[in-house]
């Protein structure tokens, strides 16, 4: 459960789960589960591509990363979605969203490449966001 001092609970999980349009501020400490409802981390920020006009990922901050893992993990943001909770789900398990390419926070602009970008979109098995009909409806 997050922290009713770091984020302004009721609000904040409100907004998300009535409104279809939020700032990102709101979305930012969302907590993220796994398609299973394990805890896996919570949302560190949101990277859009303004050409596109699209939103791209969402930087998870993993709460338990493995030995061999860093903490930081970009996952397209058409895997995500709010449940009924204001909390996000990622369509994958935990230990697949564990395994998945790290990024460091100093380098995502590597998230432009476009190698780098279909890789993780295979990876998760997701249709890159730049394709038609790749976003959430």
């Amino acid at each position: 459960m997050r922290s009713a001092e770091a984020r302004s609970l009721p609000k904040a999980a409100c907004s998300l789960v009535t409104a279809s349009l939020v700032g990102a501020d709101d979305m930012l400490g969302t907590e993220v589960f796994d398609c299973d409802g394990t805890h896996i981390g919570e949302l560190q920020d949101v990277m859009l591509d303004l050409r596109a006009a699209r939103v791209a990922y969402g930087l998870v901050a993993l709460d338990r990363p493995s030995e061999w893992s860093e903490r930081l993990v970009a996952v397209p943001w058409n895997v995500m979605q709010i449940d009924g909770n204001g909390d996000l789900r990622v369509n994958a398990p935990r230990d697949w969203v564990e395994r998945a390419p790290a990024v460091q926070s100093e380098l995502t602009p590597m998230l432009l490449d476009h190698e780098w970008a279909v890789f993780i979109h295979s990876y998760f098995g997701a249709k890159p966001y730049w394709e038609p009909n790749a976003q959430h409806a």
